[in-house]
């Protein structure tokens, strides 16, 4: 569904989202600037060593031992680490569209392991109102997850599979959308109410 005219929608917490890329960008630059001072006493401070494999005894290999290679090896696989964990986390969401929307069809999710998922109601098993006043989350429960899924990219389904396997619900939080989840809420229950 393309065009989806939303009754109530919440944008993404643009403050929360830019924060955790600027922490994530700060670990990365940490791990690489720690793995370049490494290299520049590379050569210094290590030599080769006849290894044998801690796993596998009877595998013997020659490699370069000393704390620079230590230290080397782990802030690169670290540095290299955080950027597929950046990239994953930057993309897994369409942030030009709301972070949650009502609609008259169903509901607009595009947050957490899901990318642009429509919902009809008759794919709403219960929505609920939990927390305080000031801060309320919704928790939404799911009747057929595997409708849910179709259309998501591969990951974001792979990994969105394995949590709605065994517990088809997913809770809308103010850590994640920024608007009205009472109002939003209030339609869900109106829209899913059994016509008497």
């Amino acid at each position: 569904m393309k065009n989806i005219y939303f009754i109530e929608s919440a944008m993404h917490n643009r403050k929360a989202f830019d924060k955790s890329l600027r922490n994530l960008t700060v670990l990365i630059l940490v791990c690489a600037i720690v793995a370049a001072v490494c290299r520049v006493f590379f050569w210094e401070y290590t030599h080769e060593a006849l290894v044998t494999s801690w796993r596998y005894k009877h595998i013997r290999y020659i490699a370069d031992v000393g704390w620079p290679a230590t230290v080397y090896t782990w802030g690169s696989r670290f540095a290299m680490a955080f950027i597929v964990i950046y990239v994953y986390y930057r993309y897994k969401q369409d942030l030009r569209k709301p972070s949650f929307g009502v609609s008259d069809d169903g509901i607009f999710i595009n947050q957490q392991t899901l990318y642009n998922a429509f919902v009809p109601w008759q794919n709403i098993q219960k929505a609920e109102l939990l927390g305080p006043a000031e801060s309320p989350f919704m928790r939404l429960t799911f009747k057929d997850y595997t409708a849910l899924l179709k259309g998501q990219p591969f990951i974001l389904k792979s990994i969105a599979k394995v949590n709605f396997k065994n517990n088809p619900v997913l809770s809308i939080t103010k850590g994640e959308t920024v608007g009205n989840i009472r109002r939003m809420h209030e339609i869900i229950q109106e829209k899913t109410a059994p016509a008497i």
